[in-house]
C-alpha cells in the first residue's frame, strides 16, 4: 500500500474514532479532540509521540494561563493580549519552542469561548478534549505501527530488568 494512502486511512480512522467517542461521552466540544488527533497523527509512531508531547504541554500551559486570566480579570482585549504574550514567554523560558503556538491558540480558545461557562470549566474541558484526541491518536498510531511500539517497550523492559540484575 502506498504510504500516502495508508496515512489517509490512519488519519481518517483516528478522526472518526475521536468523533464517535466524544459524542458517546457527550463532551461539550468534541471538535477539539478530533482536530488534535488529526494534527498530531504523523507518518510514524515516533513522530506522533513527539507531536503529541508538544501539543499536550502547550495545551496545558494555554489552559492554565487562559483560565487564570479569565477568572481573575474576565475578558478584555488587553487581558487577552497579555495572556497570549505571557504563555509564549513561559514556553520560551521553559525551552518549549514547539509548544508556544498551541499554547497561544489554547489561551485564545479558552478566553474567547469561555464567556458563558466558568473560566476553569472551559479550560478544563479544552485540556481534556485535546488530551483525549491525542490519546486516541497515540493508540491508533500504535495499532498501525506496532514494530516501533514493540521496540520501545522491549528496550524499556530490558532497562527495567537490568536494574534488578545487578
Amino acid at each position: 500500500m502506498r504510504p500516502i494512502i495508508k496515512q489517509a486511512i490512519i488519519t481518517s480512522v483516528t478522526a472518526v474514532s475521536c468523533l464517535y467517542i466524544t459524542e458517546w461521552f457527550k463532551l461539550p466540544q468534541g471538535i477539539w479532540a478530533v482536530m488534535s488527533s488529526i494534527v498530531v497523527m504523523q507518518a510514524d509512531a515516533k513522530a506522533t509521540i513527539s507531536a503529541s508531547w508538544m501539543r499536550i504541554v502547550g495545551t496545558l500551559a494555554g489552559a492554565l494561563v487562559g483560565g487564570s486570566f479569565l477568572a481573575l480579570w474576565g475578558y478584555h482585549i488587553w487581558v487577552f493580549g497579555a495572556g497570549v504574550a505571557l504563555v509564549v514567554m513561559i514556553c520560551a523560558l521553559l525551552k518549549l519552542l514547539e509548544s508556544y503556538r498551541i499554547a497561544a491558540v489554547t489561551v485564545a480558545v479558552v478566553m474567547l469561548t469561555g464567556g458563558s461557562d466558568s473560566s476553569w470549566s472551559t479550560a478544563f474541558y479544552r485540556f481534556l478534549e485535546v488530551s483525549f484526541g491525542i490519546l486516541v491518536a497515540l493508540l491508533i498510531s500504535a495499532l498501525f505501527h506496532p514494530s516501533y511500539v514493540y521496540e520501545r517497550l522491549r528496550a524499556a523492559g530490558i532497562k527495567f530488568y537490568g536494574k534488578f540484575k545487578k
